[in-house]
């Protein structure tokens, strides 16, 4: 039995006659006619199919064709505050949580736009809350104890710092701000030790060596 995917023996071109031969010939130049013709339209269709997905994900009609910044409410928050344009920026964090009051990015810049604003009782509340809605995120927790920090609230800002360390260990801000409170605690508690004991030796004299540093933190925790 012939095996039906078997191709049958060719003959050889030397045993076809002349008519054969010419009919081979013409049959052959019209197989790879149109070969030829099978390829240009796949590659065409091929070309056509991978310029159409770029389009689709890059282009939409009435667009350049060029690449463009996106304008979206975020990024146009981050343009103003690095124009430290606070009220324009307000404003438009405020039209942001009006459609997304949760969004705990835009809160996170209402609040330190409170805090350019000479508001911090504002911007407290607001970190505070994101402290409690958000426990995840160290920024709020940093900030928090910059304000308490400030308020010469001492316990409040470590707790806050020390929950932003716990978060994220890595927190460099965060560790920055711990050494400048712990500056000033250790102020604290040598002027307190003062006040209970005036004429304890050599304390004066770690007050005044402390005197460098704490100009350096100045306006800081």
């Amino acid at each position: 039995m012939t095996n039906p995917h078997a191709f049958p023996k060719a003959n050889s071109v030397a045993s076809l006659n002349a008519p054969q031969l010419q009919l081979a010939s013409h049959l052959a130049i019209y197989w790879l006619m149109c070969l030829a013709l099978v390829l240009m339209i796949a590659g065409a269709t091929a070309g056509s199919a991978q310029a159409q997905s770029v389009e689709a994900l890059e282009w939409q009609p009435g667009q350049s064709t060029l690449p463009t910044v996106i304008s979206t409410p975020h990024n146009d928050v981050r343009k103003l505050l690095r124009q430290a344009k606070y009220p324009q920026a307000l404003l438009l964090v405020n039209k942001g949580l009006s459609t997304n009051p949760r969004d705990p990015q835009m809160r996170f810049w209402q609040a330190y736009i409170f805090e350019q604003l000479d508001q911090p009782d504002m911007a407290r509340q607001v970190y505070l809350d994101l402290t409690r809605e958000y426990p995840e995120l160290p920024e709020p927790h940093n900030n928090l104890g910059a304000i308490y920090a400030a308020k010469g609230d001492y316990p409040n800002a470590k707790a806050s710092l020390d929950a932003a360390l716990r978060v994220n260990p890595n927190y460099a801000a965060a560790y920055e701000n711990m050494g400048d409170l712990l500056v000033n605690m250790a102020r604290q508690s040598y002027e307190r030790s003062l006040t209970v004991e005036p004429k304890q030796r050599g304390i004066t004299q770690k007050i005044e060596r402390l005197k460098p540093v704490l100009e350096i933190t100045q306006g800081k925790p």
